[in-house]
């Protein structure tokens, strides 16, 4: 077996480097972003929390309609042989794709006959600096209805996330003017997500974030953050927060698979949180010890 220092790929049966793996024009993730991905972390060599990213990842094929080939059990016997293939395996990211298939651009689904096509890839990433807090700025959510698809066509998150970077900043916080919930209310002034994120803010003692449905990704580490917060006695609540919440919150959290529990300082250039260390410190440890405990 071939060992890679920096990274390892697969697509359809073949393995070799990020760097050295091919894709033909015409797979359907080229030209139409036709395909949904997901993300898990690997931590002393051992994936954490796979199953449930694996649930949320044929979920997402099954909202597109792309019939997946592949079982659990083979993604999860090629996730663990892409990993140990690298000579360092104690933090990695894992990366896996499935587009609809390779086939001549045209907007309706290929024949029956066009099968779906599988990208994996691993490499190393090692843990945020949990500690770091992290600067932030709003900016408008211009994406469709169909934010809880893990979709690989993020022009929208794009270029929410580049306009953070040009500004200096670490995440965008997207914000919608107008929003209808799943129940026909219409709010304004709403608060979805992050770019690649989900956002709590705390106030008084108590997470808040917004409920999942049409808008919001379903978070892996979001779900897991609000366990914890159960599991300790912390009050949670589901709703949509407003922009002028986000500046009177004792402290605006952004969670996602790689950033896992992190805290803001600063909102379009303004200070922001800062206010509850304390319940900062008590989840990020949690989530860390869960980290630990299920990857031992």
């Amino acid at each position: 077996m071939v060992i890679y220092t920096k990274n390892a790929a697969f697509y359809n049966g073949r393995v070799t480097t990020i760097e050295d793996m091919t894709v033909p024009l015409n797979d359907r993730a080229v030209y139409f972003g036709d395909g949904v991905y997901d993300v898990a972390f690997c931590h002393n060599g051992k994936p954490f929390l796979i199953d449930e990213h694996f649930d949320r990842f044929y979920n997402s094929c099954r909202l597109i309609k792309i019939d997946f080939q592949y079982s659990r059990e083979e993604l999860r016997t090629i996730i663990d042989d892409l990993i140990s293939r690298l000579d360092d395996t104690s933090d990695v990211i894992i990366y896996w794709q499935a587009s609809r298939g390779t086939a001549p651009r045209n907007h309706p689904f290929p024949g029956e006959n066009v099968k779906p096509n599988l990208l994996m890839y691993v490499k190393p990433k090692k843990i945020t600096n949990l500690d770091k807090r992290m600067k932030l700025v709003t900016w408008d959510d211009i994406r469709y209805k169909m934010c809880n698809v893990k979709t690989i066509n993020l022009v929208p998150n794009i270029l929410a996330a580049e306009h953070a970077v040009s500004l200096g900043c670490d995440e965008a916080v997207q914000i919608r003017d107008m929003l209808v919930t799943e129940n026909g209310e219409i709010l304004r002034d709403a608060v979805t997500e992050g770019a690649h994120t989900n956002i709590f803010i705390v106030k008084n003692g108590k997470l808040v974030t917004a409920p999942l449905g049409s808008y919001i990704l379903p978070g892996i580490a979001r779900k897991h953050v609000i366990e914890l917060c159960s599991e300790h006695g912390i009050d949670t609540e589901e709703r949509y927060i407003t922009r002028s919440e986000l500046f009177e919150a004792d402290e605006i959290l952004i969670t996602s698979t790689t950033t896992l529990v992190r805290a803001a300082c600063e909102l379009d250039g303004r200070p922001v949180g800062c206010r509850d260390q304390k319940l900062v410190d008590n989840l990020q440890a949690w989530y860390l010890e869960k980290l630990e405990n299920e990857t031992k």
